[in-house]
């Protein structure tokens, strides 16, 4: 990992720390999927560096940079496919960390930065427009609109190379993409187990781990959070300490919520009461290992009774943490926009996933 090691906790709600793992897969075992992995990641390189050189254009030794990124990331690449099991086992996460390791080394930090400042300023416009839609609507209308804007909202994504293609063409936007949406049944369909507990009131203390930038946190995740809000329940947001693709970071979260809550009167009430928190998870990947989360994170926990934790996005809910089991209600929901995990989940590319589990996992 690209941080030390003495600043991370587990997250309190593991209901099995000592056994658990952040990814579904050892990699060091599964010769197919490593084959796979690694030439996605090779495939997704050259897309990451065109970036990089973009966004970091007159900056002098540009060329040795990229060059320094891309030599060290594909030596690992060439290590793992030798030895797979040299480090013990291996996960895709831990080819993320490595990534991130070969772009600071070239002193490469949020290469997608503009990226996200642009879609960012695209969603802001359509808020004023998608919550006057969403109060318009009876309250179980709502929340299944809402469950649709988080999928919708999740297909910006530049660490996929299904759809980093689409928004380098400007070819999607989250309106035309919540009206495509796969109908229901989706591949993992539990909405109907969570939405009678959240029209009782069952819910006081949530956390939401956020995962992209522009309509993903802006058009699908607040207004889900909004929505907790209004129910009764407080509100923790965990985003990525630093940089990694087009994941929002916590101190570009702190902004977006300011901003929203200047527009909302839910939000700003939230802020100003405490029920609305944004807090940095300790992450700097597109996965995220529950085992390692910040000491900032497990201190705001502690100050409350935890209900729900939500992991959103392919990376947080299925690549990591599908089989975690937590010992508060869980939802762990994604659009799939990659092959390799829509065929391990025995589904399609923009399959829709909404796995609802009770505590325990009972």
């Amino acid at each position: 990992m690209t941080k030390s090691e003495h600043h991370f906790q587990p997250l309190p709600m593991l209901c099995n720390p000592e056994g658990y793992t952040a990814c579904p897969i050892d990699l060091s075992e599964q010769s197919g999927h490593l084959g796979y992995w690694v030439h996605l990641f090779r495939s997704h390189l050259s897309k990451l560096l065109a970036e990089a050189e973009r966004r970091f254009s007159g900056e002098l030794n540009l060329k040795s940079r990229l060059d320094t990124a891309r030599r060290h990331f594909t030596q690992y690449l060439d290590s793992i496919s030798r030895q797979p099991g040299q480090h013990g086992r291996l996960e895709i996460i831990d080819i993320c960390w490595a990534r991130e390791r070969a772009l600071r080394a070239a002193q490469f930090d949020d290469v997608y930065r503009d990226a996200k400042c642009r879609e960012n300023d695209a969603a802001m416009k359509l808020w004023p427009s998608l919550i006057d839609e969403l109060d318009a609507m009876s309250e179980a209308e709502r929340m299944s609109s809402i469950i649709e804007g988080v999928f919708a909202g999740n297909i910006f994504d530049l660490g996929a190379t299904t759809t980093v293609d689409l928004f380098t063409d400007n070819n999607v936007d989250f309106i035309s993409t919540r009206q495509r949406l796969s109908p229901r049944p989706w591949l993992i369909d539990d909405l109907d187990s969570f939405l009678p507990k959240l029209a009782r009131g069952c819910y006081r203390n949530s956390l939401l781990f956020v995962d992209n930038a522009g309509c993903d946190i802006i058009l699908g995740m607040m207004p889900f959070a909004r929505e907790l809000i209004r129910r009764g329940a407080t509100v923790l947001l965990a985003a990525n300490t630093e940089p990694a693709l087009n994941d929002i970071t916590h101190r570009e979260l702190v902004v977006i919520v300011q901003e929203l809550s200047c527009r909302d009167v839910i939000l700003r009430n939230a802020l100003d009461d405490g029920r609305l928190e944004m807090v940095p998870s300790g992450n700097d990947a597109p996965l995220i290992d529950l085992s390692r989360v910040s000491c900032q994170l497990v201190q705001a926990i502690t100050r409350r009774d935890i209900d729900l934790v939500v992991l959103e996005g392919m990376g947080r809910a299925i690549e990591s943490n599908f089989h975690a089991r937590l010992t508060c209600d869980t939802i762990k929901v994604a659009m799939i926009k990659d092959e390799g995990v829509a065929d391990w989940l025995g589904g399609s590319i923009y399959d829709l996933v909404f796995r609802f589990e009770p505590a325990n996992g009972h």
